[in-house]
């Protein structure tokens, strides 16, 4: 079977990694051909669909004023032949489709690419159910059709609020094209089944996998020394790309959380931060150890074997693959509440699941788990377990293929 995989990224970003991870379980299990077709070019291994710096400019030129009045996404001449040779010559069976959004895809080129093989569209935020945003906050103008008062500010943001006009083109679109939608959250999925976009659409529930054999636990101490921590001190990690200035991650209510915590702690605890910049203040018990942002699959591994707790307070996510990831390197996980986090952390089994904005009881829960260093280390062994079984590349990768199977036209 071949596969076209078409992303903005092809090892940057939550959709890019998940992507990279679907294509190398189905090649390992299935021995499919697959071939990335990417908007941005950062390894060997892709094709990119505007090689060229002049092509480049003009293209990110035109993204930018069609975005300020609002034709987000609507114009991209070099990327859109680039898209429609690629997939051609290389005659795929299925075109498995990530995000979308980031400037290189023009929508109208769903029913185009369908002509040549089926569809199956893995959603890895909002952005297909809205006029522009990845995430609504809890507005549930969508679920009329409608764009949400302000959205158009929501990343990725647009200058004017055409947001209708947008839902409208892509409720066309989509039932004009042969196309099968993933959700690897049972939260997204339910909103896609309910959305007026998707709805009438094939859906299926998959999750994003990991390799459980690669992503293990570290030797304790060897990681701890390696990233300069102390070998009896807790520690505690958070990765957001942007520490504190992220829309999504959480960093203002991260701040608040770790006052909270440092004013409850009778010793010091160390926090691992990874991501690109710092968080301001100080405090008097939390002593900050900075990694700048991490691509290293190795050393991430050495940051969840060396913490206690992966702490995550973010404020919208589809099923961060960061959560998979401490999870099957046996670290006990805290989240917020939000989007599909309390489908990777099981409450009380393998960490905490806190209401979404609850400050107060996020602090409480960490400070419980710190006093409490046995439960710590039984939450993280049920975290591995359990990410096995649910996420593990196997099991994963063979949901995928039975889909691709299902919807192939012309099997051989």
């Amino acid at each position: 079977m071949k596969i076209l995989f078409v992303n903005k990224y092809e090892n940057s970003g939550g959709a890019a990694i998940a992507a990279q991870r679907i294509a190398a379980g189905l090649a390992t299990y299935h021995h499919t051909d697959n071939q990335f077709l990417v908007g941005t070019h950062t390894a060997a291994a892709a094709t990119v669909t505007r090689p060229g710096m002049v092509r480049n400019v003009i293209e990110r030129g035109i993204n930018v004023l069609s975005n300020r009045i609002g034709l987000q996404y609507l114009y991209f001449p070099f990327s859109t032949s680039a898209i429609m040779r690629a997939a051609a010559a290389f005659r795929p069976d299925v075109i498995s489709l990530h995000n979308i959004h980031g400037g290189y895809f023009d929508a109208s080129l769903l029913p185009r690419l369908s002509a040549l093989a089926p569809i199956v569209w893995t959603l890895h935020d909002m952005w297909a159910l809205t006029g522009n945003a990845a995430h609504t906050f809890g507005d549930t103008s969508w679920q009329r059709g409608e764009a949400g008062k302000g959205e158009y500010k929501r990343s990725p943001a647009m200058g004017l609020p055409t947001g209708n006009y947008l839902i409208k083109r892509k409720q066309k679109l989509y039932a004009a094209s042969d196309l099968h939608i993933v959700s690897p959250s049972r939260w997204l999925y339910q909103m896609t089944a309910e959305s007026p976009l998707t709805n009438s659409k094939p859906l299926a529930y998959i999750p994003n996998p990991i390799d459980t054999d690669y992503f293990r636990p570290q030797d304790r101490a060897a990681s701890r020394q390696a990233l300069g921590l102390p070998a009896d001190a807790p520690v505690i990690t958070f990765v957001s790309e942007r520490l504190f200035n992220s829309e999504f991650k959480g960093g203002a209510e991260l701040l608040q959380i770790l006052h909270l915590l440092d004013a409850q702690l009778d010793r010091k605890v160390y926090l691992l931060m990874i991501g690109k910049d710092q968080l301001p203040g100080t405090f008097k018990n939390l002593e900050c150890v900075y990694t700048g942002y991490v691509k290293d699959t190795v050393k991430m591994m050495q940051c969840y074997s060396a913490s206690d707790i992966f702490f995550y307070p973010t404020k919208a996510d589809n099923l961060p693959n960061v959560l998979i990831e401490a999870s099957s390197c046996e670290t006990a996980c805290i989240t917020f509440d939000v989007g599909g986090c309390r489908e990777i952390v099981q409450d009380g089994v393998t960490g905490y699941v806190i209401p979404p904005g609850d400050q107060q009881q996020f602090a409480s829960k960490t400070l419980h788990l710190l006093q409490h260093p046995d439960l710590c280390r039984e939450f993280g062994k049920a975290a591995r377990t359990y990410a096995a079984q649910y996420f593990g590349m196997k099991v994963v990768a063979g949901q995928y293929y039975h889909l691709f199977q299902s919807v192939v036209r012309n099997p051989q």
